[in-house]
């Protein structure tokens, strides 16, 4: 971020998602969670919104009933327990149907096996937990269809 700025960082993720429904679900980690709150403001139609490691803004035109999932350690320096509270109450008035995962006693990047915040039990949990919700957003998206 440093070397090319937070502008071309979320430039180059608004590019990326040209080639994707508008329907997808997004998602980022850490900082990348900044950057889904950067770009979701122009994608109101994504399916849902998983962050790991970070929260993201929640935008004006959030679409209610919006599935989020956060997935933070506990504590996280990026995601202070009155952060996550706050976070939490802004979901609640926006209409989104939000899930805040916590992870206690983890480091911040908890799901990188090549970081020194690593653990594999917190991680297999999150993504047995994303899979889920991704699982769920394909079912109702199915009988939506019908």
């Amino acid at each position: 971020m440093r070397t090319v700025g937070w502008e071309a960082i979320c430039g180059r993720a608004r590019v990326a998602l040209e080639t994707l429904p508008e329907t997808a679900v997004l998602a980022g980690h850490s900082m990348g969670a900044g950057v889904v709150g950067s770009v979701w403001p122009d994608r109101d139609l994504s399916a849902g919104i998983v962050l790991f490691h970070g929260l993201a803004e929640i935008p004006q035109n959030v679409r209610r009933g919006i599935p989020i999932a956060v997935h933070v350690a506990d504590p996280d320096q990026f995601a202070l327990p009155e952060e996550l509270a706050r976070w939490t109450a802004m979901a609640e008035k926006a209409d989104a149907v939000a899930e805040v995962f916590t992870y206690p006693n983890v480091g911040h990047f908890f799901t990188d096996e090549t970081l020194p915040d690593y653990n594999a039990a917190a991680t297999d949990q999150t993504w047995e937990r994303v899979l889920s919700f991704l699982n769920a957003i394909t079912i109702t998206k199915c009988h939506e269809e019908r």
